[in-house]
């Protein structure tokens, strides 16, 4: 007599269960990390605008405190405003910008720059 039984067996159905499931748990991490990378260039992007801002105002004044006020009226404006990040302070003594997340995970950014040389860095917590 012939068993004529179609279909898949518990174990085989289980099995592929388990493999997915180990897939899953290494392509989270990946998608997590691609994700705030992307935020970051968001901030990024806002705190080179913000830095080349700065330049140009120092570049009418001369004077590295005199950016201080039009940067203000900028981030009041919400200038330097994205989605995810916002630019909101200038130092002058050593020439930065900071971008605040407006979500915790994805951290704060500092660029600091020189006004001669125009070397910027970035740096992420």
């Amino acid at each position: 007599m012939r068993n004529n039984r179609s279909g898949f067996t518990l174990i085989e159905l289980l099995i592929v269960v388990v493999i997915v499931g180990i897939l899953a748990l290494a392509a989270i991490p990946l998608i997590t990390s691609n994700t705030r990378d992307a935020r970051r260039a968001e901030g990024e992007q806002l705190m080179g605008s913000a830095r080349d801002y700065c330049r140009v105002e120092y570049s009418k004044n001369g004077n590295a405190t005199a950016v201080t006020t039009p940067f203000g009226t900028q981030v009041t404006n919400g200038a330097f405003a994205g989605k995810y990040y916002a630019v909101n302070t200038y130092t002058a003594g050593t020439p930065s910008v900071t971008a605040t997340a407006t979500s915790s995970s994805d951290g704060n950014g500092l660029m600091s720059w020189a006004w001669a040389s125009g070397n910027s860095t970035i740096s992420w917590p």
